[in-house]
């Protein structure tokens, strides 16, 4: 029934595999350059293999090159329809690869898309919030952007020994200009729907409140849900959904991406409801019998109930996270807002060579979705034989209505350069009824400033 309310974006038509340019405006040469010599050279390269790692944890194929481009590409492109004004929310969920750094890889992460994607909202908006309502640290993202006054990053993650080791600390707040524009919320096993109600929900509107971001994207992993193999947390289905009930109740374009989740069906059910949520769909709890069906048992039902978990969240612990975390965010410069998007009810984006429909505006507000199709290789700029249709993104329209400020009025940014060569393609802005060529150089992030 969510169908009605998309538009189907294909790989290698609305939207190609990142190219190595574009990869290279985060990550160094000398990784791009090991991870594409893994599909045909990797006897050669094996013994580097130690040199581009953070943990024991990461495992490399020779498809993470290929893989890589078709996520960040996802996720590049549906923050593209963002910039552009094409889309309200935009959903990648085969992203938010969160921890790769740029000359290695970390877990799962071989290519950090969330901060190839932030990196794309910043050539034309001026502040962009990023959350992560994830079990695992997006250290990433944090690492990349923590001297950066232009990106909040709010991370709810679990912190127990031996987990995300190094970072995610409460203390970790930022440094140089972009002091206290990190916002760590550790937590331990057993957090569930009355806990998010006490931590996250008051501690992203307040950040909301007082950053007032152009944009926002959001790592919405299913590893926070109960019964997840490494997520260790008791988040019901509903609660997952109060998590993007908060994102959307922001007003902001917003990014959704797929995150971790070591749990398939309950992921399948998590970025259904999501999705369900972000069309305004509701959606049958029982399952219609398909191919898949099997992997539903015993239940056969779109939900995932709270599990019997002991829950080592304290009210007191939850408080100390809780206040240690506005304190952070009250330290931080009070911005006008932009204006918030219209409200308005989902309705069917007509295809490219149609008219509208009858008394319904051009501007009306639609869902688009994008897909990875078995498109001939000659149309895209890698093959991706192999790979089967489903789903990689997701656009939800809007008119755009003025949200995007004119780049030449922003002040540079202050962290690491993401843009080596600074010959970025000109973008089209929407700026009033017309669209203005934009020029991105002056979006370019200072060399100088540390890591």
């Amino acid at each position: 029934c969510m169908h009605q309310h998309m538009t189907v974006c294909i790989c290698g038509q609305q939207w190609s595999p990142l190219a190595e340019l574009e990869i290279a405006r985060f990550h160094t040469d000398a990784y791009i350059h090991f991870l594409k010599q893994l599909e045909h050279n990797g006897r050669e390269v094996v013994d580097d293999a130690p040199n581009y790692v953070l943990n024991n944890s990461v495992c490399f194929s020779e498809t993470a090159w290929l893989f890589s481009q078709i996520y960040a590409g996802g996720s590049v492109a549906a923050a593209t329809s963002l910039v552009q004004g094409i889309a309200d929310v935009a959903i990648n969920w085969v992203g938010g690869q969160t921890h790769a750094r740029r000359d290695c890889a970390s877990g799962f992460s071989y290519v950090n898309d969330a901060v190839l994607a932030i990196l794309t909202l910043l050539q034309t908006y001026e502040r962009v919030l990023f959350v992560s309502c994830d079990a695992c640290h997006s250290s990433g993202v944090e690492e990349a952007f923590y001297t950066t006054d232009r990106v909040m990053c709010i991370s709810l993650h679990r912190r127990h020994q031996g987990s995300t080791a190094g970072s995610g600390s409460i203390k970790d707040t930022g440094e140089l200009a972009g002091k206290h524009h990190t916002v760590n919320l550790p937590i331990q096993d057993g957090f569930n729907d009355e806990d998010l109600e006490t931590l996250f929900v008051p501690v992203v509107n307040a950040a909301a409140d007082r950053f007032q971001p152009h944009a926002v994207v959001c790592s919405a992993g299913t590893s926070m849900l109960a019964g997840d193999r490494l997520g260790c947390m008791n988040l019901s289905l509903a609660g997952y959904k109060r998590c993007i009930q908060v994102m959307l109740a922001l007003g902001r374009p917003l990014l959704l991406l797929g995150g971790t989740g070591f749990t398939q069906p309950n992921a399948a059910r998590a970025w259904c409801c999501a999705t369900a949520t972000v069309c305004g769909v509701d959606i049958a709890t029982a399952l219609p019998e398909h191919e898949c069906y099997s992997y539903y048992a015993p239940t056969f039902r779109l939900d995932v109930p709270p599990a019997i978990l002991d829950d080592l969240n304290t009210p007191e612990k939850l408080a100390h996270t809780r206040a240690s975390a506005m304190q952070t965010i009250l330290q931080t410069t009070q911005h006008a807002g932009p204006p918030k998007l219209a409200a308005a009810p989902p309705s069917v984006l007509p295809a490219a060579d149609a008219s509208p429909v009858s008394g319904q505006e051009d501007n009306s507000e639609t869902v688009l979705s994008a897909t990875v199709d078995e498109a001939p290789a000659a149309s895209m700029d890698a093959s991706i034989d192999g790979i089967s249709s489903s789903p990689s993104a997701l656009a939800h329209a809007s008119d755009g209505d003025g949200l995007t400020p004119k780049l030449s009025n922003l002040p540079p940014p202050s962290s690491f350069d993401a843009f080596e060569n600074g010959n970025e393609a000109p973008l089209a802005v929407k700026s009033g009824d017309a669209d203005e060529p934009m020029d991105v150089e002056t979006g370019q992030i200072d060399t100088q400033s540390p890591l």
